[in-house]
């Protein structure tokens, strides 16, 4: 599942960053409703997470100009604001939920997580690749229905393959997704975790599904190469 927060305090920011990503999302970071507005132009996102205190357009207006557009993704709220008044007219303006700062991150984490199940039946929220299946939500993998233990990290790597099965992903590609940008280059470590990933994907005489093309990256597809 990919988050957008939209926060202008930098240590938050990285407290969030840090703190989502651990709990196996992607996490992209923002200081402005006008960065938002273009983030959503490149990526696709499941939750946004928004402060209402931003430096030009307040989160409240970047709310109202979204759900002008129709746009459904679910928006908790993330402020110091807390007056009755800001409550009612942040879930007014469109939000699902609203957190006032200082807030407990493990609360946090299932709120999101609450949202992310929200109205969602659970057939639609599976990812599936042959005997394969992934649940983000739940954070559940199973192979031929038997449950497979991940990591955080290869969970999330997991993911952006079968988002992306039958398509090459580079190294690069799982850098900017699964990892902070700061590792740029480090393709050794994509390679330690994608091997750790198909040893458990494979394991037990299954028949392979994570695919290395030699000097381009990898492919995840149920057919042999």
């Amino acid at each position: 599942m990919r988050l957008l927060v939209v926060e202008d305090d930098r240590a938050l920011v990285a407290a969030l960053y840090d703190g989502l990503t651990a709990h196996g999302f992607a996490v992209d970071c923002v200081r402005s409703a006008e960065c938002a507005l273009d983030a959503f132009g490149i990526n696709p996102y499941d939750l946004l997470v928004l402060d209402l205190g931003l430096p030009g357009n307040d989160g409240l207006t970047l709310l109202r100009k979204l759900r002008q557009r129709q746009d459904p993704i679910p928006v908790l709220i993330l402020t110091a604001r807390g007056a009755l008044s800001d409550r009612v007219a942040g879930l007014d303006g469109g939000a699902d939920d609203y957190v006032q700062k200082p807030f407990a991150f493990p609360e946090l984490v299932a709120r999101i997580r609450a949202l992310l199940r929200r109205g969602i039946p659970v057939a639609a929220t599976v990812l599936s690749i042959s005997d394969l299946e992934v649940d983000p939500v739940r954070f559940e993998v199973r192979r031929g229905g038997v449950p497979i233990v991940l990591t955080t990290k290869e969970f999330a790597i997991l993911e952006y393959f079968v988002r992306h099965a039958g398509e090459l992903v580079t190294r690069t590609m799982l850098l900017e997704h699964c990892w902070d940008e700061s590792y740029d280059g480090l393709s050794n470590l994509v390679d330690v975790h994608v091997s750790r990933l198909r040893r458990k994907l494979e394991g037990g005489g299954r028949a392979p599904l994570l695919h290395t093309i030699r000097g381009a990256g990898f492919i995840l597809d149920s057919r042999s190469r």
